[in-house]
């Protein structure tokens, strides 16, 4: 019994280890992510981003929402009621884009094709680059003088910063203002499930707010697993999470709206 007892607290101790060596590397992402993003870097100079019209973020702002791919029409009510509620004095408007398609040529450049999660060897899906996206929507958001731009896609992405980072829920860049959401892992039938759209919706919610999370107080991610603003990187993490901010990033918000006066 008492040898039990000393490998339950090594254990336990070990266990701690761990946690802070997981916290450690993926505050070391976020930091590479950030440096990756803040100034442009590519895999590939394919999708060199540009904007004439870069500029200081200045709050309350105005935000736009463009879709890529078969949405219900009630969706966009659905996502600006979500931000407004979390972020409520940080947006004048919220403008709904429509939809947008590539043209043929732009659609077709970029792919790569993957296992879907690695596991159907004879089965591949094509994926696209996030920087095919942000150029459009750097496009897009100058066109309509708006200061933050989000993407609703069901198209499956990958990071153009790191083409090993694939299946991507989400990404945000903030230099350019512009994030992306990839609804394709957030429904049921994704995962062979029966269709639940009404989970799927909170799933969209979370990962909206989350990615607009990053324009706003930057790329770093909350260690609150309930947090909205947490790292998810399978579905389940994101079952887990809430809608909400915690505290500490709660508090983040507070102080930027003192430093930003309004």
């Amino acid at each position: 019994m008492p040898n039990y007892k000393n490998y339950k607290k090594r254990i336990i101790k070990y266990q701690k280890k761990l946690s802070r060596y997981q916290s450690r590397i993926r505050s070391g992402f976020d930091k590479l992510k950030n440096l990756a993003l803040n100034i442009g870097i590519s895999a590939s100079s394919e999708f060199d981003l540009n904007d004439p019209n870069i500029r200081n973020l200045i709050f309350p702002c105005h935000l736009g929402i463009i879709f890529l791919g078969d949405f219900d029409v009630s969706i966009f009510n659905k996502l600006k009621d979500g931000l407004m509620r979390v972020y409520d004095s940080f947006f004048f408007d919220i403008q709904n884009l429509g939809e947008f398609n590539f043209p043929l040529e732009l659609f077709s450049r970029g792919i790569k094709k993957e296992s879907k999660e690695k596991r159907e060897r004879f089965k591949k899906v094509k994926l696209h680059p996030t920087n095919k996206f942000y150029q459009t929507l750097i496009e897009k958001r100058n066109e309509h003088n708006l200061d933050m731009i989000i993407a609703i896609t069901d198209l499956p992405l990958y990071s153009s910063s790191n083409q090993n980072i694939i299946f991507l829920f989400g990404e945000a860049h903030t230099k350019y203002r512009s994030c992306i959401v990839s609804t394709l892992k957030l429904r049921e039938l994704y995962y062979e499930r029966k269709k639940n759209e009404g989970l799927f919706e909170n799933r969209l919610k979370k990962e909206v707010i989350h990615e607009i999370g990053h324009l706003i107080l930057g790329v770093n991610h909350c260690e609150d697993l309930s947090c909205v603003m947490t790292f998810s990187n399978e579905i389940e993490g994101i079952d887990k999470k809430s809608m909400n901010l915690c505290r500490n990033c709660k508090e983040k918000l507070i102080k930027f709206r003192i430093k930003s006066n309004f």
